[in-house]
């Protein structure tokens, strides 16, 4: 009887609620259907008062899971570079470059907007506002900083783009935009939470500085755009150019001081430089030299972040325009407009971390190493007609060869002179080191083929000529050490799955349930990144190994002294010096 009266008395509080609820409109966060409110998804309960937790701790908890990504790949970038230093120091480790930078800014972001949505009832209904404000700010922090960096791709030439540096020549616009949005964000805060403004004004207010995030983020798409596109699909820009540093030997000026009839004579080493552009004469560049699975990739990244960008800057303008709007839409037309919102929002933060994927070797991204879009290796069907044309071509960087007729020369690697094989010239180093058994070379390439530079040559820099094969030497690549630490991966995945299922069965609580299965997540991460990275460089060693190497073309022995030379335009002053710089470093 007891229980029976207990019933009817919930049912009674029940209805009164639902009854309720529709006379205070929902709270103006949901619509009345049928004496029932339904909420928008941000809000829970029967008047919709109430934030809807398992939504925000959903959306907090992908948040989170980013940001201690790039917190993760910043402390790798660090230490990676420490160990790179000759003279390592913390200070040093921790200079500022683009890539340390979009690793902060993005973690930030992500952190500031998952506290907002982990806790949203822990902070006041200002603050909340301007947590959520500040993630505008920092996003186009990170993308103007993108948009800086190609623009000096674009505009400048002899920079060393595969080595960790921070943009110089537009850090005054970077500076200048980022001191406007972040100013905005300073003015939102002290009219929402310091000056004495009612509930009407701060809405309003809110909404204005929405529309002034949604245009300065539009202004960074169209230039983030301009550039992309320049760089990445018409494949224009002075990285494409280069100024090279040469030994030019020549006979020096005035009376020999040599005797009579004797064939030495007195020379001259002069340094020169030579521009070299990998673009044709009308601006292209050849398809065929081109990696056609970076350019891809870039392009698709490019393409997503742009359009992520673009729905935020919309779903800003609409918010923006949400008096007019909002009440005449169906709840449902809502709650698919917000969940759209974050996950642009989530993508936009996630995009970062995955294309900033190598934290240890920032030259190997396509993001930051324009040059990676283009490609050495060189098939049957376009090997002559390259070589015919890098033959007749006048703007090329060349090396001065001087050699002895009839010197001995030993392989520099396996200084064996009493094998047979043949040794071939596939740089242009000379004296001891520019002769090498093509077996050993290979070898050699196989080892460093995990290297963004392995297929340059480690004292001229000089790129291999390599023909490929059909086939590949997967037995080299894919060998008993592979095998093993793919099982060791997948042994660890496997591992943290069970014991997390383990101890989810065991314990009711659902911090440790959470926390478990964050930990199975991350360990799960890291041997999914270790077990890629692992097999991208097996099958770089395989693909290396079955490369033939080329010699580099040169003139026949015939005299004592043989001097190469070419018709080039010397450069100005200011770039040879900075090449020689450069050459130095």
């Amino acid at each position: 009887m007891r229980s029976l009266l207990a019933y009817y008395a919930e049912a009674v509080m029940s209805a009164a609620a639902r009854g309720a609820g529709c006379t205070l409109d929902c709270s103006g966060r949901g619509d009345c259907l049928n004496g029932t409110c339904l909420c928008e998804i941000r809000y829970a309960g029967d008047q919709c008062a109430v934030p809807n937790f398992s939504y925000h701790a959903c959306i907090g908890g992908i948040f989170l899971l980013v940001a201690f990504i790039c917190a993760v790949q910043l402390t790798i970038c660090v230490v990676s570079e420490y160990r790179r230093l000759k003279a390592p120091t913390f200070l040093r480790a921790c200079k500022v470059t683009t890539q340390k930078m979009l690793y902060f800014v993005a973690f930030l972001a992500s952190l500031i907007r998952g506290a907002y949505f982990v806790s949203p009832s822990a902070f006041q209904e200002g603050w909340a506002t301007s947590l959520l404000s500040a993630y505008y700010p920092l996003l186009m922090s990170g993308s103007s900083l993108i948009v800086c960096f190609w623009a000096e791709v674009f505009h400048l030439r002899d920079i060393r783009w595969e080595r960790p540096r921070f943009i110089s020549k537009t850090f005054l616009a970077f500076a200048t935009f980022n001191v406007i949005s972040y100013s905005l964000l300073a003015a939102e805060v002290l009219t929402t939470n310091f000056a004495d403004t009612s509930a009407e004004k701060k809405s309003f207010y809110q909404h204005v500085f929405n529309g002034f995030y949604a245009v300065l983020l539009f202004v960074v798409v169209i230039f983030f755009l301009i550039y992309g596109v320049e760089v990445y699909f018409k494949l224009r820009g002075e990285f494409l150019k280069e100024t090279k540093v040469c030994t030019v030997i020549s006979p020096r000026p005035g009376p020999s001081t040599a005797a009579e009839g004797d064939e030495a004579q007195d020379t001259l080493v002069t340094k020169q430089g030579v521009q070299t552009d990998l673009a044709d004469n009308n601006g292209t560049v050849d398809p065929r030299s081109v990696n056609q699975s970076q350019l891809h990739q870039s392009r698709v990244g490019l393409l997503s972040q742009a359009l992520m960008l673009i729905l935020i800057a919309g779903f800003l303008a609409s918010e923006t325009l949400s008096e007019f709007w909002k009440t005449k839409v169906p709840v449902v037309s809502r709650n698919w407009h917000d969940v759209v919102f974050r996950l642009a929002e989530i993508g936009v933060a996630l995009w970062f971390p995955c294309v900033l994927w190598n934290s240890m070797a920032p030259e190997r991204l396509w993001l930051l190493n324009p040059r990676r879009l283009l490609s050495k290796q060189l098939d049957d069907a376009t090997l002559a007609e390259l070589l015919a044309r890098h033959h007749d071509t006048k703007n090329v960087e060349t090396d001065s060869l001087v050699g002895s007729v009839g010197s001995v020369r030993d392989c520099w690697i396996c200084y064996d002179s009493s094998r047979d094989e043949p040794l071939i010239r596939p740089c242009r180093c000379t004296g001891d080191v520019s002769a090498v058994h093509h077996e050993c070379l290979r070898r050699w390439l196989v080892e460093s083929a995990s290297t963004p530079d392995g297929l340059k040559c480690k004292v001229c820099n000089t790129p291999y000529i390599v023909q490929e094969t059909n086939r590949v030497e997967w037995d080299r690549g894919f060998t008993f050490v592979h095998w093993l630490r793919t099982a060791l991966a997948v042994a660890c995945m496997c591992g943290a799955g069970a014991a997390a299922w383990l101890v989810v069965q065991l314990f009711a609580s659902s911090v440790v349930r959470v926390l478990v299965a964050g930990a199975a997540l991350l360990v799960c991460y890291v041997a999914v990144r270790f077990l890629g990275m692992n097999t991208v460089t097996a099958y770089q060693r395989a693909k290396v190994s079955s490369l033939r190497i080329l010699t580099e073309p040169s003139a026949e022995h015939s005299l004592a002294t043989i001097s190469q030379t070419v018709t080039v335009d010397i450069t100005s002053k200011a770039a040879l010096s900075q090449a020689l710089k450069a050459d130095e470093k």
